[in-house]
C-alpha cells in the first residue's frame, strides 16, 4: 500500500469516526425509543459532576408547575427544554430553554 492509499483510508476513517452519532445524539434527536431515550439522556447528565445526584423522576414532577406556559407543564421528556448541539471540534454545547414569561409561585 503506498503511502497516497495509506493517507486516503486514514481520512476516511477519522471522517467517519468524527461523524458518527453517538448514543447522546441518537437520543436527543428522538431515534431512541422513549425509556432508552430517557435512560441516555440522565446517565448524561449524571456523568457531570454538578449533577451525579440527578434524580430525573424528582426533575420531572418539580420542574414543569413552576412554568405558565402548557408544553413545560406537560413535559415529559428532557428535550422539551434541554437540547444538545456540536460545536466545531465536535465538543457537546447543552443549552437549556427556559420558557419567556414568568415562574408561577410554588
Amino acid at each position: 500500500m503506498n503511502l497516497y492509499s495509506l493517507l486516503v483510508v486514514s481520512f476516511s476513517l477519522l471522517i467517519f469516526a468524527a461523524c458518527a452519532s453517538n448514543r447522546v445524539d441518537l437520543a436527543f434527536d428522538g431515534k431512541l425509543g422513549y425509556s432508552e431515550e430517557i435512560k441516555v439522556t440522565v446517565e448524561y447528565c449524571q456523568s457531570c459532576h454538578l449533577h451525579r445526584d440527578f434524580n430525573s423522576e424528582q426533575h420531572l414532577t418539580e420542574k414543569p408547575i413552576l412554568y405558565s406556559e402548557d408544553r413545560y407543564r406537560k413535559a415529559n421528556t428532557c428535550k422539551a427544554c434541554h437540547m444538545i448541539k456540536r460545536n466545531f471540534w465536535n465538543d457537546i454545547i447543552r443549552t437549556t430553554h427556559l420558557p419567556k414569561g414568568r415562574l408561577v409561585a410554588k
